[in-house]
């Protein structure tokens, strides 16, 4: 319980920071606008755009980069002989909290039912879009941490390189589930600069950690990130307003008329 209440404490913190500080929502959509199912549906296309299954395919590409050659092992080595200390130690040990399942999951999901008592509760808004971020980054994950099949430091002799269906941990759970609940954060308050770059330093946290603790090696980290990040972005790309009908002039040295732009 008290871990479940310290993580409660630092968002609040980080989402009051500055008192100033106004969620950024004048181009989304109200969350309560949309029923379950209607979410679902345009989280789930949003997510699986051409040009974010593009970005996805090259960061995974950079990561498989990074895990089948020595690059991953000479980051891990590094780190652990010259930067880990006890003092690097007591931080991770609060980092990886943010990247419990069974707390954060519950909080986010407790969080998105205030939003149906008041849909402008802040911590409602955040808990909405939290929620649909776990729910269509999870199967992804889920998903790449078997077929990469790597495992983690000092566990298998082929150390960080891929092995599909050999092992699950070719992308960090910790890192994805502990990236989302700040970048959310920094979604909604994007016209704070404060907030913002306080929220994505915050969603690194986890990630650091899981390296810290040797339990995942750098790529493994970055890809639960990089997860969470699309995830989190094609929630709220999905209730970005945009326009289905456009009409610009046309001008030119002999012609005039206008463009209609339709889009579906």
């Amino acid at each position: 319980m008290m871990k479940i209440m310290n993580i409660l404490a630092i968002l609040s913190l980080l989402a009051n920071a500055d008192e100033s500080a106004k969620v950024s929502m004048s181009t989304i959509q109200t969350s309560n606008s949309l029923t379950v199912s209607e979410a679902i549906v345009k989280d789930y296309k949003s997510f699986y755009s051409s040009e974010r299954l593009m970005s996805l395919g090259i960061g995974f590409l950079a990561g498989g980069i990074l895990a089948n050659t020595q690059v991953d092992e000479n980051i891990q080595n590094w780190y652990q002989d010259d930067i880990r200390s006890s003092n690097t130690d007591d931080f991770s040990n609060i980092a990886k909290q943010f990247g419990e399942g069974k707390y954060l999951i519950p909080i986010a999901l407790l969080s998105a039912g205030l939003n149906f008592y008041d849909p402008e509760l802040e911590i409602g808004v955040w808990g909405v879009y939290a929620s649909r971020a776990y729910f269509i980054g999870a199967p992804v994950l889920i998903a790449t941490q078997v077929s990469t099949g790597a495992s983690r430091p000092n566990e298998q002799d082929y150390g960080s390189q891929w092995n599909p269906l050999n092992d699950n941990n070719g992308v960090s759970g910790h890192a994805f589930i502990g990236a989302v609940p700040f970048l959310t954060l920094a979604h909604m308050y994007e016209d704070n600069s404060i907030v913002k770059y306080l929220a994505y330093a915050g969603s690194l946290l986890t990630a650091w950690s899981r390296v810290n603790d040797n339990s995942h090696y750098f790529s493994q980290a970055a890809l639960g990130w990089y997860l969470a990040y699309e995830s989190v972005d094609a929630v709220f790309n999905a209730d970005k307003k945009t326009k289905n009908l456009s009409v610009t002039p046309v001008l030119g040295r002999d012609s005039y008329g206008i463009q209609v732009q339709m889009k579906w």
